[in-house]
């Protein structure tokens, strides 16, 4: 089977008179069948790994929504080094940086943060 994973974007933005809107989609194939979903608990000033399942072996697609009201957190795949920022409210999608490391690591700003998530297996 292909093409079992789809995203789609809806971008629209207008400010003074500027305007744009455009739609993306993609449909992907994924190797496995295998997914981890969840929402958890980030500890202030301590990074995390997201709980992923022993059967997503390389995580491939990312979605992460920031739960928080007033927290913004960061998001990477190697120790210390976050290359996304998700303010409060706002979340991410992205393919994860397998080359890197298998795992999806997270840090709160300040305070405990909840966040949900989605990892699919590339």
């Amino acid at each position: 089977m292909a093409n079992e994973l789809s995203l789609m974007v809806n971008l629209s933005f207008s400010k003074g008179g500027a305007k744009v809107s455009r739609q993306v989609s993609k449909r992907v194939d994924i190797t496995g069948n295998a997914f981890s979903h969840g929402v958890q608990a980030l500890v202030a000033a301590s990074e995390a790994e997201l709980d992923q399942l022993a059967a997503v072996g390389d995580p491939g697609w990312v979605l992460i929504i920031n739960l928080d009201d007033t927290k913004f957190i960061e998001v990477g795949a190697t120790t210390g080094v976050y290359t996304i920022k998700i303010l409060p409210g706002e979340f991410a999608l992205f393919r994860h940086a397998k080359d890197e490391t298998v795992t999806v690591l997270a840090l709160a700003d300040t305070g405990n943060v909840d966040v949900e998530y989605f990892i699919f297996e590339d």
